[in-house]
């Protein structure tokens, strides 16, 4: 009798487990064509922090960054500057990166731009290649040359910037959770995080033909890590489709 209760539990977990991967394996396949159809230039990079298990498109094709270089800024600052810094100094630098981080404010980063550019050229590359990153350039004139915009990426790098952040693998603690905290308190609540009932540290990222965001949602069981560029000139339509998708990805890979 225990030997057939034992079969029927294994045969009911296995039926369950077997149901959930097919309901998630239909979701992708479902997104997949919606991104396939996207009106315009479109790739992603999604991750389940916790399994590893992902979903991809166009994950390294090379996008404008947009306002999403401000968060390589903000680890080079951090990373290389905030450590020499006297305690007005790295006082401002919080607040600028503050700034950058929960309204995008352009001012403090054309102001941490022009530090970089004076006295510490280098600082940007040495993120990049601390991350290992191959087609992230940022604030170039080679990137301008080839690309026609200053600063590049891919959504897998992005998303491998934002992983970093999210996981304390680049910063010391303290300031990786005042960047999360700073990005889980942004003004902008109109793509990744639209749908979602649960906190979603995010950063998002506009131009004329360029709408991006990058960011975690966190339901508190499953960080579920989701890279999203765009190039098209209808941001109402970009927007409505990285919240839509951005909501079903979340749903493919969590856990259930």
């Amino acid at each position: 009798m225990i030997k057939k209760i034992t079969t029927v539990l294994v045969i009911l977990t296995l039926t369950i487990c077997t149901t959930t991967a097919l309901a998630a394996s239909t979701l992708e396949n479902e997104i997949k064509n919606d991104l396939r159809g996207f009106n315009g230039r479109v790739g992603v990079f999604a991750k389940n922090l916790n399994t590893g298990r992902t979903i991809e498109f166009n994950q390294d094709d090379v996008f404008p960054t947009a306002s999403t270089s401000k968060l390589v800024i903000a680890l080079a600052t951090y990373k290389y500057l905030y450590p020499k810094a006297g305690t007005d100094k790295a006082n401002q630098y919080d607040r600028d990166i503050e700034l950058m981080m929960t309204i995008s404010d352009n001012n403090s980063f054309q102001k941490l731009l022009n530090e970089m550019d004076t006295n510490n050229k280098d600082v940007l590359n040495k993120v990049i290649k601390d991350l290992h990153l191959r087609k992230t350039q940022i604030h170039s004139e080679t990137a301008f040359n080839n690309y026609q915009y200053h600063s590049i990426t891919t959504p897998y790098e992005m998303a491998k910037i934002f992983e970093k952040i999210y996981t304390d693998k680049y910063l010391d603690k303290s300031k990786s959770e005042q960047l999360k905290n700073e990005l889980a308190n942004t003004i902008f609540h109109d793509e990744i995080p639209r749908y979602m009932m649960t906190p979603v540290f995010h950063k998002v990222g506009e131009l004329d033909e360029v709408l991006c965001d990058v960011g975690v949602v966190q339901d508190g069981r499953d960080p579920i890590l989701i890279s999203f560029y765009t190039m098209t000139t209808d941001h109402n339509y970009s927007s409505n489709f990285i919240a839509t998708e951005s909501a079903k990805l979340y749903n493919a890979l969590r856990k259930r």
